[in-house]
This record gives C-alpha cells, sequence and structure tokens, in this order.
C-alpha cells in the first residue's frame, strides 16, 4: 500500500513530494526540542509556515510538469486540487509530532495552536500549491525557478514595507504572520489573520480562475493557456472578472482591514501635528489634547534632543517625526507593539502612546535615532558585515543597540534605584548572563528586564569613563572592542563588576529588584503567550465578567502553578464573582508561600486588604495595610498602605476617602470625577488634616496647575495645624509641586521644590531625577 501510494505521488507531482515531507519532519523534531517552538503554537506554526511556502510553490509546479510529462488530459482546478493535496498532506507528520510533544511539553491552548496551524502552514500551503501551478503552466521550462521566486519576492517586499512602513507587524500570503517585538508576549489567532487568510483565498482563486477562462481542453495532455482574452471562455471569463474586481478591493482596503498601513494612512489617523526645527509630533485631534499639554510635549521633546546632542556630540540628520497613539491598544492595532515604545531609526522615526508629563521613556527611544548617526548605513544600528571568503557574516550587537539608549537615559530612573544599583543586584541574586552572551544577537532570547538593565548598565559604565567618542566608534563597530577600547569584552566586563561591587545597596533595593528580575524570558515560561492572552484578558473581564474571569486565572495557575502572581491574580477574580471566602484561603496560601518576594507578599496584603474593606472587616483590613508597611519595597507601597490605613480612622474617612481609595468592589474600580469629589469631601470633613488637601491637589496637577499648587502649598509646607503628612508623603508633595509650579511657569519655585527634593532625598536614583528636572528648568530659562 505503501509503495502505491508512493507510486501515485511520484506520478502526479514527482518524487519532491516525498522530499519535502522528510524536511518538514525533520524540522517539526528539531523545533519539538526548541524552547518556545516546541508546542503547537503560533511559534512553531510560524517557522513550519516558512518550509511550507517553499515545498508547495515546489510541489505546485511538479504537478503541472508530470502532468505535462504524461499528457494527461487533466483541467486546472483539478491540478489544483492535487497540488494542494499534496502540500497539505506534508503537514501531517510535523502536526503528529507537535501534537505528541505536548505529553512531554505543556501545551496550554491546544485549539489555539490548531487554529495557528490552519491559518499559518495550511494556508500558506494552500495558496503557494495554486501559485507553483500557475508557475508550471505558464513557464514550462523555468516554471521551477519562477515558483522559488514567487515566496522568495513576496517575503522580500514585505521586508521592504517593514523597513519602510510605520507598522512593526507584517502578514504575508507565504510568510505568514509576523507580531513585531518579542516582548509582547500575549498572541492568539486573530480576526484579522482569518480575514487576511480569507483575502489570500479570493487571491489565488482569481489567479486560477483567470487561468480556467483562458484554458483550452486537450485530449493530448493538460489544458493550453491562451494569452488572448478575446479569445477565453464567457461564463469562467465573467466568474474571474468577477474574481478579480474583488481582489482589487481587498488589496485597496488593505489598511481600512489592518493589513498594511502605509505613512499617508496613519497620518490621516493621527492628523494633527505640532513641529519645531528638531521634532515632529503626529496624534489625533480627535482625542482632544490640550493646547497647553501638545506645548508642553514639544518643549520637552527639544529639552530631550539637545540633551541627546551634548551627550553624543552628535546630532540626526533631520527631524525626528514622534506618532503618538491614545493608547496601547490603538497603537497595536494600527502599527504593532501594544505595550512597547519602538523607533525606526533609519526613518528617524518613533511610535510611542501618550503618557502623563514628563514621560520616562522617550529619551530612549530618541537614543535610538541619535544612534543611527554612527551606527550601520541602512538600519542605523549596531551591525557590521564582515566577510569570511566570499560568505557575508552580518555581526548584530542588540546589547549595545539596546544598551546605549538605556544609558543615554540613566539620569531618569524609574524607580527607587539607579541602573547600577539594580545591575549590582542582579549579579548579586545569581540571575546575571555574561556580557559576552548579552552583548550580540543572543540578547533577545534573555530576560528583557535583566538585558537591558545589563547592558544599559555596562554601556554607561563605558560612556562616562571612556567617553562618549570611544562609544560611539564601539557602536559603529558592533562590538570590536579590543579594537575601540585596546582591551578585551572579558576584561571590560571585570572591570565593570568590580565597579558595580562598590555599589550600595539597601535591603528594600534588594528585595524589590529580586522581584523586577525575577520573571524568565519568554523562551523559559509555561507557554509564555497563551499565559499572557490570558492574564490580559481575564484582568478585562474582572469587573464586567469575573466569573469568566475566574476560569481564566483557575486554567492559568493550573497550567503555571509556581507562579504566585496568578494566584493573586485569581484571588480577587474570586472576590469579584462573589466568594471572598475562598479569595482570601488562596491570597494566605500567597502569604505563606516562603519563596515569593517582599513585593508580591506585599500585593497579595492588598488585596487581601480590599476583600476585607468591602466586607467590614476593619480590623483584619488594618492588619492586612500593616503587612504592607512591613513588606513594601517601594515609596509608593507605603504611600498606598499609609493613606489607606487613614481611611480606616473613622467612619466619615471610610465613607469618603476609603471608598475613594477601595473603590466600589474589590476589584477597585471607580469614577475618576466620583473620586475627585470623594477626596475632597475628605478634605473639608478633615480639615486638620494635611494628607485631604496633598491628595486633592496630586489630583489636580495635571489638570489644573494653578489650582493644584494652592492645596500642595497648603499640605506640604510643614506649618500644617492638624496632621501632618509623614516623610514619604512630603517627598512625594514635592514632585508634585516641582511638576505643578514647572506646568504652570513658575520656574523658580518648580527650581525650589527640585533642588528641596534632591537635598533631602536619601537615593541616588532621587538625586539623578532632581539633577535631571533641575536641567530641565534651566534649559528652559535658557530659552525664554
Amino acid at each position: 500500500m505503501v509503495g502505491a501510494a508512493l507510486s501515485t505521488v511520484n506520478a502526479h507531482a514527482g518524487r519532491r513530494v516525498l522530499v519535502w515531507a522528510i524536511l518538514a519532519a525533520v524540522l517539526a523534531l528539531v523545533l519539538d526540542f526548541v524552547p518556545l517552538f516546541n508546542l503547537l503554537g503560533y511559534d512553531f506554526s510560524f517557522a513550519l509556515g516558512l518550509l511550507a511556502a517553499l515545498a508547495s510553490v515546489d510541489i505546485g509546479c511538479g504537478v503541472a510538469n508530470a502532468a505535462r510529462r504524461q499528457a494527461r488530459p487533466v483541467g486546472i482546478l483539478r491540478l489544483a486540487g492535487q497540488a494542494i493535496g499534496f502540500s497539505i498532506a506534508i503537514l501531517l507528520l510535523p502536526l503528529l509530532f507537535s501534537t505528541l510533544n505536548a505529553f512531554r511539553i505543556r501545551n496550554c491552548n491546544f485549539a489555539g495552536g490548531l487554529a495557528f496551524f490552519g491559518l499559518l502552514p495550511v494556508a500558506t500551503a494552500i495558496y503557494g500549491a495554486g501559485a507553483g501551478l500557475l508557475a508550471g503552466l505558464i513557464f514550462p521550462r523555468r516554471g521551477r525557478m519562477v515558483a522559488f521566486a514567487l515566496p522568495v519576492l513576496s517575503v522580500l517586499w514585505t521586508l521592504h514595507r517593514m523597513y519602510f512602513d510605520p507598522p512593526v507587524f507584517a502578514y504575508d500570503p507565504f510568510g505568514g504572520y509576523f507580531p513585531g517585538p518579542i516582548y509582547d508576549e500575549a498572541l492568539r489567532p486573530s480576526p484579522t489573520l482569518l480575514a487576511f487568510r480569507l483575502c489570500n483565498l479570493v487571491w489565488i482563486a482569481s489567479a486560477l480562475a483567470v487561468a480556467v477562462a483562458a484554458g483550452r481542453p486537450r485530449t493530448d495532455g493538460p489544458v493550453t493557456l491562451v494569452p488572448d482574452p478575446r479569445r477565453w471562455r464567457r461564463g469562467p471569463t465573467l466568474i474571474a472578472a468577477s474574481l478579480v474586481v474583488v481582489s482589487v478591493f481587498l488589496f485597496t482596503e488593505r489598511a481600512s482591514l489592518g493589513f498594511h498601513l502605509r505613512t499617508p494612512d496613519l497620518l490621516r489617523i493621527l492628523d494633527g501635528e505640532r513641529r519645531s526645527a528638531r521634532v515632529i509630533l503626529r496624534y489625533a485631534t480627535a482625542a482632544g489634547i490640550p493646547a497647553v499639554d501638545l506645548d508642553l510635549t514639544m518643549t520637552d521633546l527639544d529639552f530631550r534632543y539637545d540633551q541627546l546632542r551634548d551627550l553624543f556630540h552628535v546630532e540626526p540628520a533631520g527631524p525626528i517625526t514622534i506618532y503618538q497613539f491614545t493608547n496601547g491598544d490603538e497603537k497595536k492595532r494600527l502599527v504593532g507593539a501594544g505595550t512597547t515604545l519602538y523607533a525606526k531609526p533609519w526613518r528617524r522615526e518613533i511610535f510611542v502612546q501618550a503618557e502623563s508629563f514628563p514621560s520616562h521613556r522617550l529619551r530612549h527611544e530618541m537614543a535610538h535615532v541619535f544612534a543611527a548617526s554612527f551606527g550601520d548605513p541602512v538600519f542605523g544600528v549596531a551591525l557590521r558585515i564582515r566577510w569570511k571568503g566570499p560568505l557575508p557574516i552580518p555581526r548584530l550587537a542588540s546589547g549595545l543597540i539596546e544598551g546605549i539608549a538605556e544609558a543615554a537615559d540613566f539620569t531618569d530612573p524609574d524607580g527607587g534605584s539607579t541602573t547600577h544599583q539594580e545591575a549590582a543586584a542582579i549579579i548579586a541574586d545569581g540571575r546575571a548572563a555574561p556580557l559576552s552572551d548579552l552583548m550580540g544577537a543572543g540578547f533577545s532570547t534573555m530576560s528583557g528586564a535583566r538585558a537591558y538593565t545589563m547592558a544599559g548598565s555596562f554601556c554607561r559604565y563605558l560612556l562616562d569613563t571612556r567617553g562618549a567618542d570611544r562609544l560611539r566608534d564601539i557602536y559603529h563597530s558592533a562590538g570590536d572592542f579590543q579594537g575601540v577600547y585596546g582591551a578585551s569584552l572579558d576584561d571590560l566586563e571585570a572591570e565593570w563588576r568590580a565597579f558595580l561591587g562598590k555599589q550600595t545597596l539597601s535591603a528594600e533595593q534588594r528585595a524589590r529588584a529580586r522581584e523586577q528580575f525575577r520573571r524568565p524570558a519568554i523562551f523559559k515560561k509555561i507557554c509564555a503567550r497563551e499565559q499572557a492572552a490570558r492574564v490580559a484578558e481575564a484582568r478585562g473581564l474582572i469587573a464586567a465578567a469575573p466569573a469568566r474571569a475566574v476560569r481564566l486565572l483557575q486554567q492559568t495557575c493550573d497550567d503555571d502553578p509556581a507562579e504566585p502572581t496568578f494566584r493573586i491574580d485569581l484571588g480577587q477574580a474570586t472576590a469579584a464573582n462573589g466568594d471572598p471566602t475562598r479569595a482570601l484561603i488562596l491570597l494566605a496560601a500567597v502569604d505563606r508561600d516562603g519563596t515569593v518576594t517582599a513585593p508580591v507578599r506585599a500585593r497579595a496584603a492588598g488585596v487581601r486588604a480590599g476583600i476585607q474593606f468591602h466586607l467590614g472587616d476593619f480590623d483584619n483590613a488594618r492588619s492586612a495595610l500593616r503587612d504592607i508597611l512591613a513588606a513594601a519595597t517601594d515609596e509608593g507601597e507605603r504611600r498606598q498602605a499609609a493613606a489607606k490605613l487613614r481611611a480606616l480612622d473613622d467612619e466619615p474617612a471610610r465613607r469618603t476617602l476609603g471608598r475613594a481609595l477601595f473603590g466600589n468592589d474589590v476589584t477597585g474600580a471607580l469614577d475618576p470625577v466620583l473620586s475627585f469629589f470623594l477626596l475632597s469631601e475628605f478634605a473639608r470633613l478633615h480639615p486638620d488634616d494635611a494628607l485631604g488637601p496633598y491628595l486633592v491637589g496630586r489630583q489636580l496637577v495635571p489638570r489644573d496647575s494653578q489650582l493644584a499648587l494652592s492645596h500642595l502649598r497648603a499640605a506640604c509646607d510643614g506649618s500644617f495645624p492638624g496632621r501632618a503628612l509623614s516623610s514619604d508623603f512630603r517627598r512625594e508633595c514635592l514632585r508634585m509641586t516641582m511638576l505643578a509650579a514647572y506646568r504652570a511657569g513658575d520656574l523658580g519655585r518648580s527650581h525650589a521644590a527640585a533642588r528641596a527634593l534632591g537635598d533631602e532625598s536619601t537615593d541616588e536614583s532621587e538625586r539623578l531625577r532632581s539633577a535631571d528636572f533641575l536641567a530641565r528648568i534651566a534649559w528652559r530659562q535658557s530659552k525664554e
């Protein structure tokens, strides 16, 4: 039977079917032992789809050639059916191997994996088989060469689009779907991908219909194609014309369908523009951004531009364009990378979502554009081509690409530690990879949080100790440390680690870093893409459909029971679903787990406090809040817990401040207008408590800075007649005063607050932020 089957396949398509089947099976076996690719899901399907693209066009061409050699009177549609059948058949063993591998490697969403398998390699096989068949029919002598050229040219065209057009994702009939940065882990089969594959079917059906209309029946072989449309058969011609019209329409609407957004399409969406000599800001006028906020953003962009120019001693060849989306969801839908900001340095373009002033991530992306001035000439990054004989060997120094951007943003750290302190904590915790692994293309295979921090600290050390000129040189050379610095990377790493060993780290900083850098890279997580998608979906459903959120999170915990944050989410969802007793049991188990970090214990205690507040169990709520204070590693956690403790002191405070801070239910959700009213009521009912005007002023800072300043002055100047603010609140009050005064144009008052904040702080990170803001004030004063 096997011999007969092989003979049939050989007669209708040649031995290439067997060859491609073996190659596909071998690839599947290899992928079954590669992390992230070893389960039936997107990554496995994407890799197999690339092979399917080449295999299917070759098989389609082989079917046409076999029919021609045997002079069989077979119609085009029947040949297409054979080509598609053979192309799909070679995918059966890979599907079987990946399915069986689920007994060895946990697969959290087998149905979703099957959907990806159908939408990627199977859909590619259908499209490619039709395309290869047509190549074989139209080009009898060079059909195979043309067939192979089709997927290659298609993918090259897609890469061309990714280079010149805004999106960082791509759809391609042969290449399938590339979702963009790996740091956006959540990924499931989407309606857009399904719609794209349906369009692919229309496109290949249109091409085959044209061939059928042009075909002339023969009794001594496959049909011949008549190039003159006037001699085509009427019925098939009408069908082909209809399909062509639909295909052209779908192609012209590719932007609105979400397949391919071009720059003119994006400019119609982000239709607002602010421009200076160095920066262009595009935004959506429908978002209703106040003019004062746009002015503030433009001023800050020019400030960061000058900072980077002075740091690197170079500047881009032209203005930088920033595309600012209303939120991450809109950005994800239009250009990709929902939570990740990204830049295209070679285009001098940056893609971000709106953030409150001052943005703590824009300078990182701008640094990528500045680095293009001394990067490679095509992409503007740390990439060099070295020749080994006739072979070009690219060397991509991803660690330098991200490290130099992190180094440029060193003076505005996010959190209670500097980049050097965080790197020292990673090393002390035993989680640091050697720089030889980090500096090259292997950077992307590591935990993003750890990789960015280590590379940023190392590049900042090189900048501070050896200057900007040689940092530019090392970037341009893509990591020729011996040639640029006269020392090997290992020697430089030893010197840098000795420097980090002198960094002072508090117990809080160590504990915070242990949690911040605990999670592994995507390649080492259990069902990374499905788990991230589940958690994101559940968090969006917890208020509206808590039962559904509980089911999703229970599945998440079952698949990865060792991850404590999933259990905290499950506890909150369980309480929202009306079972606070079980929720408290789940949260207590997290607290008893001796392996969890202090920030995780604090988060669990916070959810526990919310549940108990809404149960009216204020004594246990106080106990949970005190647990937060004991475990807190962040000033913001301490302030939040202290404010909630104050809310429990008396019944009027519970009705006002308590409801504002704990929300209407365990989700903490509350309308912002109602929240502001409740905070104002707390301040009115407790005129002797500085916390009231502080909280009201804090809410007003981004809305009306002048009004905010009057409330902050009353709360923060230390002369409040009643209950004064603690040191944690006073520092935050200084920050709010600094921001509000800057927004209001009172640069003297902003300067005084920033100076006081730096003088009073015991953290190096706070002193750096204060100095950075003082530089912002000085720059603005120099321009006025």
